[in-house]
């Protein structure tokens, strides 16, 4: 689970950003918070929710996000650089800050890091206790005398010569955690695991591919994707795979190599783009019957008035539909019961509501809180437009968060925790509009083009 994230000198945000996903002593809804193990009252908001204006800095967070990601699981390579996008509105050559808490198993782990696009300035990873921290090892590029110089607690590490030798290896434009994983450091396998499995980030592009994914490799996956299309309003009864003919898929030879190493049981998923844009797209599954390539396209089915089936593309379905199957995959993997049994998640969307109806929107939200409770570790972040969502009915104070860009062109990030006099039956929208929180847009005068 996430438990506190910021990040400054990013993007639109000059000076820190702080998203922190500890609750607080709001006793609203408590029951679906999570217990962190190991501390006494400590408990883990499953959401939050990122509210502001557009270019008010909500995407700038789920791209540091996924910036520190990449480079906490992927090596740029010898001449790569670093996804590190530094505030432009200043000229001094600072390195961007980044600083993640976060829960893996049983462990806390604290990461900080200081980079530029070329290089790793600082980094840190600690074993956070609930009165003390143990540095597991530092990092600081000193440029006029390199190579970097660590410091390792040796009584973490089983083979410090080895770990050793593996910092020596880590070039300056490459974090450690990612490099010591890719030389067998096992000792950090669980931090590492959590960036590469635990954390998963889904943008406003099309999510065919996450899709095609779950459809290929998920058991169940479509018979659930068929009953939430179904009860969701979408007009689908179901979704079926019809079979076609082997002509149907893509010439690539990328894919004619797939299908030639495929294995009985395996799936190749083909997603064809119909058309530019996030969405339009076609689906292809192939899989092995006796030897040979077994193709079906996945389609949608409609009912009409006199109660006849009618098979769709899916590129016929409306783009909020098509939004909302690429969110399913998400949606499969949080939608266990509060008991603990599914694997810990932490996904984080940006622009939850992008072409849905707030109501369906809300649905999604409501369900997923459903499953939450003391024993689970999942957690579902998001980004949204959507005032409407900004209901105590349905979200904690403390788990909403308004992002305003100021006359300076610097961000911040703000939650409402932080205002006195909230009530439980305060008309956020209503404060928000009326300027309160801030993170409205600063509409000029009409006619000011002129």
């Amino acid at each position: 689970m996430l438990l506190d994230f910021s990040v400054s000198n990013w993007m639109s945000y000059r000076d820190a950003a702080d998203l922190n996903l500890l609750g607080s002593l709001e006793r609203q809804r408590k029951c679906t918070l999570a217990k962190l193990p190991g501390w006494r009252s400590k408990y883990v908001l499953p959401t939050a929710a990122i509210y502001g204006g557009n270019a008010s800095g909500k995407t700038a967070l789920f791209s540091a996000l996924s910036a520190l990601r990449t480079m906490a699981t992927v090596d740029a390579g010898v001449d790569g650089v670093l996804p590190v996008n530094k505030f432009r509105l200043q000229t001094a050559d600072e390195p961007t800050t980044f600083d993640i808490t976060f829960l893996a198993g049983t462990n806390v782990y604290r990461l900080y890091v200081e980079a530029t696009d070329i290089a790793v300035a600082y980094e840190s990873l600690e074993l956070v206790h609930e009165k003390s921290s143990t540095v597991l090892y530092e990092r600081e590029s000193k440029a006029a005398t390199p190579p970097d110089a660590y410091v390792f607690d040796n009584t973490f590490f089983k083979d410090s010569s080895h770990v050793e030798y593996a910092a020596r290896s880590t070039r300056a434009n490459r974090l450690f955690l990612e490099s010591a994983i890719a030389q067998n450091v096992i000792e950090l396998k669980e931090a590492h695991d959590w960036f590469a499995e635990t954390l998963e980030l889904i943008g406003v592009g099309s999510q065919a591919w996450s899709f095609a994914k779950a459809a290929g490799t998920q058991e169940g996956f479509l018979d659930f994707a068929s009953e939430e299309l179904s009860c969701l309003d979408t007009g689908i009864a179901r979704l079926i795979a019809e079979p076609v003919s082997v002509d149907a898929l893509p010439s690539s030879a990328g894919l004619r190599r797939a299908i030639a190493e495929l294995r009985e049981g395996e799936v190749v998923t083909v997603v064809q783009d119909l058309e530019a844009g996030d969405y339009r797209f076609d689906m292809l599954l192939v899989r092995l019957s006796n030897g040979q390539p077994d193709v079906q396209r996945l389609r949608t089915v409609h009912v009409g008035p006199d109660g006849t089936e009618h098979k769709f593309f899916l590129s016929m379905e409306s783009s909020g539909t098509q939004r909302l199957m690429g969110l399913l995959p998400m949606l499969f993997s949080l939608s266990t019961s509060a008991d603990g049994r599914a694997a810990d998640k932490v996904f984080v969307v940006d622009e939850l509501d992008r072409c849905m109806h707030t109501m369906l929107t809300m649905r999604l939200i409501s369900d997923f809180l459903v499953t939450c409770g003391v024993e689970s570790r999942k957690q579902l972040l998001f980004t949204t437009h959507d005032l409407l969502l900004m209901d105590q009915d349905l979200l904690r104070r403390d788990e909403m968060y308004v992002t305003q860009r100021g006359t300076d062109g610097c961000s911040q990030l703000i939650g409402l925790a932080e205002y006195k006099g909230l009530r439980n039956d305060k008309d956020l929208v209503r404060s928000y509009l009326d300027g309160r929180f801030g993170g409205i847009p600063m509409l000029g005068e009409a006619g000011c083009r002129g």
